[in-house]
C-alpha cells in the first residue's frame, strides 16, 4: 500500500483555509447530539444527582486527556526533531486548540456538583473524619477550582504558543520558528508532566480520598495517551478517505500504528505493576480500590479492560502489515477509543455504584454530546489554518517519509 485511497479523489488537498474534518450534514447532525447530550445531562441531574455529574467528569476528562495529550505529542515530536508527522500535524493542533477551552468549562460546571461528586468538598463530612481533615489543605472547593484553571491556562497558553509559531512559519517561512518551538516544546512536556500529574489526583484519584496510588498518574497517562492517538490516527484516516490527505502512505500509519501498539503494552504493565503492588502488599487503605472492583459487578468489566486494551492490540497490531492497513488499524483505533474510555469508567463510576455498572442512557447519551461537542470543536480548528503546513522545513521529509 503505497497511499490510503478515498472513494473519489475529487477532494483538495487541504493547501488553503476551509478544510475541515466534517461535512455540513455532518456538523449538523453533531450539533443536535450535543443539545441532546445537555437535555439528557439535565434530566440525568434531577434523577440521580450523583450519577449525573460523575456522567459528565467521564466524558469531560476523558476528552480532556485526549486533547492535552495530542498536544503533548506534538512536543515530543519537536524535541525529538522527528520530520515524519509534519504531514499530519494539523490534527492534533486542532484537538488541544479546539476543545480545552470548552473542557474548561465542563470542569468548572463540576464545581456545581462538588458534594455529589466529592467526599472532600462536604464540610460536614471532612469535619469528622480524620484522614480527610489531614487532606483538607490540598482537597477543599477552593484549592480544586484554582488549581483546574491554572493547569488549563497553563496548557493553552503553551500549546497556543507552539501553534502561534507554527502558523507564523506558513506566512514567513522563517526556519527560526521551528528552533524556537523545540525549546518551548520541551517546556511544555516538562510542566505538562507535572501539572497532568496534579490533575488526575484533582479529578479522577480524589473521588476515594482514603484511597491513593503512586503510579496513578502514570496509569491514567498512559490509558489517555492510546486514547489520544486512536482519536488522531481516526481523524487522519477520516481526512485521508475524504482524499485530503492524497500523500499519506503506508509508513505514516506504521509510525502511529507503532505508537498505538507501544503505549497499549505500556498501559497494560502499569495495570499489572499497580495492580500487583497492591495486591502482594495487602494493605487494607490500598486494597479497598481494587475490591470495589472484584466483588461486585464490576469484576467482567475489570477483566475485560484488560483483555480489551492489551491482549487484543498485541496480537492485532504485532504484525508490521497490520499496522499500515488503513482498515485494520482503524478498526483496531475505533476499539481502543471505546476501550480506553471503559478503563476511565472503571475509574469513576464505583465508588458511586458499589453494587455494579448500571447501563444510563442518560449517560450514554452524555457522553454521546461531548465526544460531538469535541468533533465539532476539531473541525472549527482545523479550519482555521491550511492543512498542509506549507513551510515547514520538515515538510519535503514527511511528504517522502518511508521505512526500511
Amino acid at each position: 500500500m503505497n497511499s490510503v485511497s478515498p472513494p473519489s479523489s475529487t477532494a483538495a488537498p487541504g493547501a488553503s483555509p476551509g478544510v475541515g474534518l466534517l461535512r455540513p450534514f455532518q456538523a449538523v447532525l453533531l450539533l443536535f447530539v450535543v443539545v441532546a447530550g445537555a437535555a439528557a445531562f439535565a434530566a440525568d441531574l434531577r434523577a440521580d444527582p450523583a450519577v449525573a455529574w460523575r456522567d459528565l467528569l467521564l466524558a469531560n476528562a476523558y476528552f480532556v486527556g485526549v486533547a492535552v495529550i495530542a498536544g503533548l505529542f506534538v512536543a515530543i515530536q519537536c524535541v525529538c526533531g522527528a520530520g515524519w508527522h509534519t504531514y499530519i500535524r494539523r490534527i492534533p493542533e486542532a484537538m488541544i486548540s479546539g476543545y480545552l477551552p470548552w473542557g474548561l468549562l465542563g470542569m468548572l460546571a463540576l464545581l456545581a456538583g462538588g458534594h455529589s461528586l466529592y467526599h472532600w468538598a462536604d464540610a460536614e463530612a471532612v469535619a469528622g473524619d480524620a484522614v480527610l481533615t489531614a487532606k483538607a489543605a490540598f482537597l477543599n472547593p477552593t484549592g480544586f477550582a484554582v488549581r483546574t484553571v491554572l493547569y488549563f491556562a497553563l496548557w493553552i497558553f503553551l500549546a497556543g504558543r507552539l501553534i502561534r509559531r507554527a502558523r507564523a512559519q506558513d506566512a514567513t517561512g522563517d526556519v527560526a520558528a521551528t528552533r524556537a518551538n523545540v525549546r518551548g516544546a520541551a517546556v511544555f512536556a516538562v510542566l505538562f508532566a507535572l501539572s497532568f500529574s496534579l490533575a488526575t489526583v484533582d479529578w479522577l484519584m480524589s473521588l476515594e480520598p482514603h484511597w491513593f496510588s503512586t503510579i496513578y498518574p502514570w496509569y491514567v497517562f498512559s490509558s489517555l495517551f492510546v486514547a489520544a492517538l486512536c482519536w488522531m490516527t481516526l481523524c487522519v484516516l477520516t481526512l485521508a478517505w475524504r482524499g485530503l490527505l492524497p500523500q499519506l502512505n503506508a509508513w505514516h500509519l506504521h509510525d502511529l500504528g507503532k505508537y498505538v501498539f507501544a503505549f497499549s503494552m505500556f498501559w497494560g504493565y502499569l495495570w499489572l505493576s499497580q495492580y500487583l503492588l497492591i495486591w502482594y502488599s495487602n494493605i487494607p487503605e490500598e486494597t479497598v480500590h481494587f475490591l470495589a472492583r472484584e466483588r461486585t459487578g464490576w469484576w467482567p468489566l475489570f477483566l475485560a479492560n484488560v483483555g480489551l486494551n492489551t491482549a487484543l492490540p498485541f496480537f492485532a497490531l504485532m504484525p508490521a502489515a497490520c499496522k499500515r492497513s488503513p482498515r485494520v488499524l482503524g478498526t483496531m483505533c475505533l476499539v481502543l477509543a471505546f476501550g480506553h474510555l471503559l478503563d476511565v469508567y472503571l475509574l469513576v463510576m464505583p465508588s458511586a455504584l458499589p453494587d455494579g455498572p448500571r447501563l444510563s442512557w442518560p449517560g450514554v447519551a452524555v457522553w454521546a454530546g461531548v465526544a460531538a461537542l469535541f468533533l465539532l470543536s476539531v473541525d472549527r480548528a482545523l479550519r482555521r489554518a491550511p492543512l498542509l503546513p506549507a513551510r515547514d522545513p520538515y515538510l519535503v521529509e514527511s511528504l517522502h517519509h518511508h521505512g526500511w
